[in-house]
């Protein structure tokens, strides 16, 4: 084949002309991160109060990228309950997302339980953040202490909370403080956002791919928006043959393009679907689609349409196979507390490698080509499993490779109804192709791949699971502290290969 200028495959091979030709995205969400200080004048050192709020709200500024999160402070420390409850009222008009709470000294209790009342009125996450003080002489702020009181009077109230205690100027504050901060704006981004369901259900007997959905918009916030076939390639008629066949040649003839054997016909189908779906998504500012990529794309429109979905996540939009609501779900979370950077996609869990300690995750060929390996490249194919019972009546487009190696996070939000998980960390390691398809050998971090293995059967975990780029479980773990979702335990396990239900 004969090489042309290509797209960096951190981009996406062909998401530049894509983007050429369908709506541009909205503007991402911006959240309100409301900061206040609190402290005591009467028997602590004021000044030095204010002068470390001013340090704090400066650095918190800092730490919050500005694409993402917009601060709104009061202009100084506060100290009585009547000013917490102005300042508090003032910025409900405006509308938080967040709470920063910076503990100047010690403080009085009726300032710490009207905050708590108006805490429990105003159901969002809420830090508490203190840090060290000079030693030597007179205890001049007692900050600890006071945030000790504070967190006594907010769980007394039962009010959720999270907490820190890093110094302001500290090197690592960032670091430190950004898991609440991305898992606020998750929480807040995806609050009364629609996930399209393309197809309109999920395919035929996969019973763990659908979530009530009462339930997901309850503790999520996630509105689901179902859409039939029909609709969808109606949309995608608008396409011009000769601007899928420029995406076409640019695939194809992409320098880590190894092998191509579906038709060009299939393959401007799997294009002129994803160019449809994608603009729909746009157009309906879809958080996240799911697409049934069987049997009514196998049967009246004869193609597979793996490797259309992988093209419209190249573009930053989740797609989950096989309609897989759960997997959806994930990958909406991924992408919202990473802000746009996990790179989630759609796995099984498909091999065990207990003397070398791995996992293999595999599905047929849906994977973003973000993530495809460079050294490898990728194969343009026709499906694989529908290989098992016909090479010649198989059809494409899938779009297989081995995934790039890194860090990665693994999770599953749970069927019925989202509210358990199972996630842990880890490394994708260089590896031969196991299976034909997109394929990763994940080595676990803190686990052994045999506990996981077995915590996976004992607990009857759904089939899907989502692989995001980049350790995150912090901001995951502190996003499930706020949505009330329980994290399924790994325990070691004696016996690997023989377990019960739980």
């Amino acid at each position: 084949m004969e090489t042309v200028a290509s797209n960096p495959v951190e981009q996406g091979v062909v998401s530049h002309l894509f983007e050429k030709l369908i709506q541009p995205a909205k503007p991402q969400y911006v959240a309100k991160v409301g900061l206040v200080g609190i402290g005591l004048e009467e028997h602590f050192d004021w000044a030095s109060i204010k002068k470390n709020y001013k340090v704090a709200q400066t650095n918190l500024q800092k730490a919050l990228p500005e694409d993402f999160f917009q601060l709104s402070s009061s202009k100084g420390p506060l100290q009585t309950k009547e000013e917490m409850l102005d300042w508090l009222q003032s910025v409900e008009k405006e509308g938080i997302d967040a709470l920063v709470i910076y503990q100047g000294s010690y403080i009085a209790g009726d300032l710490a339980a009207t905050l708590a009342r108006w805490l429990k009125q105003h159901a969002i996450p809420v830090l508490s953040w203190s840090h060290d003080e000079a030693t030597g002489g007179r205890l001049v702020n007692n900050r600890l202490c006071g945030q000790n009181f504070l967190l006594n009077i907010l769980s007394s109230s039962n009010v959720k909370y999270s907490w820190l205690f890093e110094h302001p100027e500290s090197d690592r504050l960032s670091e430190r403080v950004m898991p609440f901060a991305k898992a606020a704006y998750a929480k807040a981004s995806m609050n009364q956002r629609m996930i399209g369901m393309i197809g309109g259900f999920r395919v035929p007997g996969f019973y763990d791919c659908e979530l009530n959905e009462i339930a997901l918009l309850e503790r999520y916030g996630l509105i689901v928006d179902r859409v039939d076939f029909e609709t969808i390639w109606k949309h995608g008629q608008k396409f011009k043959e000769e601007d899928i066949d420029e995406i076409r040649e640019a695939l194809l003839f992409h320098p880590l393009c190894k092998f191509n054997n579906v038709t060009p016909e299939q393959i401007n189908k799997s294009i002129r679907l994803s160019l449809a779906v994608a603009d729909f998504s746009r157009q309906q500012n879809y958080i996240g689609i799911g697409l049934k990529n069987w049997p009514e794309l196998f049967d009246h429109y004869g193609i597979a349409g793996d490797g259309a979905g992988a093209l419209i996540q190249d573009i930053g939009i989740p797609v989950a196979d096989e309609s897989d609501m759960g997997a959806l779900l994930t990958m909406v979370v991924m992408n919202q507390v990473t802000l746009m950077e996990g790179i989630p996609t759609l796995v099984d869990l498909s091999l065990i490698d207990n003397g070398n300690d791995r996992i293999g995750f595999w599905h047929c060929g849906g994977a973003p080509t973000k993530l495809i390996n460079e050294e490898t490249g990728f194969e343009v194919r026709n499906h694989s499993i529908l290989e098992n019972y016909s090479i010649e009546s198989s059809m494409g487009m899938l779009l297989e490779f081995l995934q790039k190696t890194g860090p990665v996070t693994i999770a599953k939000y749970q069927y019925p109804d989202g509210a358990r998980v199972f996630n842990f960390e880890g490394e994708i390691l260089s590896s031969e192709m196991a299976f034909r398809g997109s394929y990763a050998e994940v080595k676990p971090e803190v686990y052994e791949a045999k506990d996981v293995l077995s915590a996976v059967l004992n607990n009857g975990c759904d089939h899907h699971w989502i692989i995001g780029r980049g350790h995150f479980l912090k901001e995951l773990e502190t996003l499930n502290h706020w949505l009330d979702v329980s994290q399924i335990d790994i325990p070691k396990n004696l016996d690997h290969l023989y377990g019960h239900s739980l």
